[in-house]
């Protein structure tokens, strides 16, 4: 029976990962880095708006 490309892939990957003898990664996926849900000039914006807002409140009760 002939095996599938994607098949032949999944077992390269693993056979290489076999020949390294001892420094086997952990996983052959690699780690997704953690994204904001918003972009940093949005972020910068509801930062400014926030702060600001408790900042001028806080001048407001001294003034």
């Amino acid at each position: 029976m002939a095996t599938t490309p994607t098949l032949r892939k999944k077992n390269a990957a693993y056979q290489n990962n076999v020949n390294k003898r001892g420094h086997v990664k952990e996983t052959l996926k690699p780690k997704k880095e953690w994204n904001l849900p918003v972009s940093m000039p949005v972020l910068v914006v509801l930062m400014f708006i926030t702060f600001g807002g408790a900042f001028l409140a806080i001048l407001e009760l001294f003034f």
